[in-house]
């Protein structure tokens, strides 16, 4: 007969405290699995979030699809992490964790209206587009990938995790 204490009996679903120093690599590989570059892991699905909703499991080659090419194009290179920022303080201990991601692409524009001139018409062609994305950890697996352009705005620029990205 096995005996345990209490500690070792409910230690069993508690979640480890999450730790900074992994998230770059956990965020690299969510990336690669966004864009097909790696499987889907089935032990602890990604859930991704784009700005239509959640993508469910009969969306995901469509939303892959989005996320690596636009107007019928292939990008142009692969999707990158530029730079990676925390959100909120981090206290040593906790499980949770936030974090604000930068990925750059290279996708594929029509023919449209310049932006500030409707008579200028901006040719057709690849061009670099960044997008903010919030990685949610529960220890050290990210539980969802949220898009969201307006994350840039909760960015403390000094507190960038430093090994993460090319920016």
């Amino acid at each position: 007969m096995l005996l345990t204490t209490g500690a070792n009996a409910t230690s069993w679903g508690r979640t480890p405290p999450h730790e900074p120093s992994l998230a770059c690599g956990a965020i690299e590989a969510a990336v690669a699995e966004m864009t097909g570059k790696k499987p889907q892991s089935d032990v602890l699905p990604l859930f991704y979030t784009d700005e239509f909703g959640f993508v469910e499991y009969k969306e995901r080659s469509a939303f892959i699809r989005s996320m690596t090419s636009a107007e019928g194009k292939p990008d142009e290179s692969p999707i990158i992490v530029t730079m990676v920022w925390p959100v909120g303080k981090h206290k040593a201990g906790d499980a949770k964790a936030l974090y604000i991601v930068g990925l750059q692409r290279h996708r594929w524009y029509p023919e449209r209206e310049g932006s500030l001139d409707p008579m200028q018409i901006e040719p057709a062609g690849y061009q670099v587009e960044t997008d903010y994305w919030l990685a949610a950890f529960s220890g050290n697996q990210i539980v969802e990938l949220r898009e969201g352009r307006y994350y840039f705005d909760l960015l403390d620029y000094d507190k960038r995790l430093e090994g993460c990205g090319r920016g």
